[in-house]
């Protein structure tokens, strides 16, 4: 395997993020739950904002209404979720959580302990992860990357 700088930041955390996504996904499946994996934020928060417009869930969970577009399709599959007419726009559509995706978010809440756990054991081993992206995410909405180059600010190259 190629070693990567830290040039390559980005791919390495897409690397952590695939490899909670795989992790999870397991735990999902032992545990019954069938919410994909990364709609589990997306499910919470049509259970706590619902029923709710696609364009609000973007807007709440920082997505694109596209990726949120993208992914209620199978969420209703799943019967987690429906679509229903907004009463007070015709053209828009409301999304709302079902019986079952109540049930299933109950389930998932019931594993917040046992993630808090495993996370905080790999913490032990790793270091502050979450706290430590946190701070990242932070630090580049403050100050992006290209301001922390001033010899490519103006176009130059170093």
């Amino acid at each position: 395997m190629i070693e990567l700088n830290r040039t390559f930041l980005g791919r390495l955390s897409e690397q952590l993020s695939d490899l909670i996504e795989q992790q999870s996904a397991e735990v999902f499946a032992r545990a019954g739950l069938i919410i994909p994996v990364k709609s589990s934020s997306l499910m919470v928060a049509i259970s706590a904002l619902g029923p709710v417009s696609v364009a609000d869930l973007g807007r709440a969970l920082d997505r694109s209404h596209q990726l949120i577009q993208q992914k209620i399709p199978r969420l209703v599959k799943l019967e987690l979720v429906t679509r229903q007419p907004n009463p007070e726009d015709q053209r828009a559509v409301l999304i709302a959580i079902t019986d079952r995706g109540r049930e299933q978010l109950a389930l998932l809440d019931s594993l917040d302990g046992a993630f808090e756990r495993a996370y905080a054991e790999m913490e032990q081993d790793a270091g502050p992860v979450f706290d430590g992206i946190k701070r990242a995410i932070q630090s580049l909405q403050a100050r992006p990357l290209v301001d922390r180059m001033p010899d490519l600010k103006d176009g130059k190259r170093p």
